[in-house]
């Protein structure tokens, strides 16, 4: 009987064990990702395109992603042969959000899940760029041209969606104008195509060189 009660008393206590790791939440990862197309048609006829102008390759701007999708003019006076994004936000933490997120890591993923990263999901919108590398915290989208002049359209998704107003993350006061996401984005472009090993240089340049703008603040 003793031996008897003692694998049922070991039984017991494994199942709670395995109850309690299962109750308890796996640490979850935040994925984003941008795409560079050619012009959403939709959102072309909705609202303007917002108009990219007065930055000089190098010079970095900052802004909060998921983002609002919009369309842009490359009125920089250069055609753009390659952008650089580099992720600020590493981890995620919103104790009000729900589910609540606590200290979670956040990187470069497939979000709108085509097996690829920096890639549309979408028939009618065509990728700009043919070539995209991860490195860290930085994704390089190159190998194409946005013209001066021309239209482009770059959203930025996350799963799970942390767009405001979304379900996770509570809307944003109407009288406030950033409604980008919380999760935060460096980003700069280049007239040629960036070594690796100048990637890093170059972005540290711009930021020391510039100050810090919002990107969807532009009109």
């Amino acid at each position: 009987m003793t031996r008897i009660a003692t694998k049922i008393a070991l039984s017991v206590l494994g199942a709670a064990g395995i109850s309690f790791l299962f109750s308890t939440p796996a640490r979850a990862v935040i994925f984003v990702e941008p795409i560079v197309t050619t012009k959403n048609q939709e959102v072309f006829e909705a609202k303007k395109p917002r108009t990219l102008t007065g930055f000089l390759p190098g010079e970095v701007i900052e802004y909060g992603v998921p983002d609002v999708a919009n369309n842009f003019v490359n009125a920089t006076g250069y055609d753009i042969k390659s952008l650089v994004f580099d992720l600020k936000t590493l981890s995620y933490s919103n104790p009000n959000s729900n589910p609540a997120f606590d200290n979670e890591p956040v990187q470069w993923g497939d979000v709108n899940g085509d097996g690829k990263i920096g890639n549309s999901a979408d028939p009618d919108l065509k990728d700009i760029f043919t070539d995209i590398t991860i490195a860290g915290s930085t994704i390089t989208f190159s190998g194409g041209v946005i013209p001066n002049g021309t239209l482009f359209y770059n959203p930025f998704a996350s799963l799970p969606n942390l767009a405001p107003g979304a379900g996770i993350i509570p809307p944003i006061p109407a009288d406030q104008e950033d409604k980008d996401g919380p999760i935060r984005v460096a980003s700069y472009y280049t007239t040629a195509v960036p070594e690796s090993t100048n990637l890093l240089g170059v972005l540290v340049f711009g930021a020391l060189g510039v100050a810090l703008k919002l990107k969807r603040s532009l009109c």
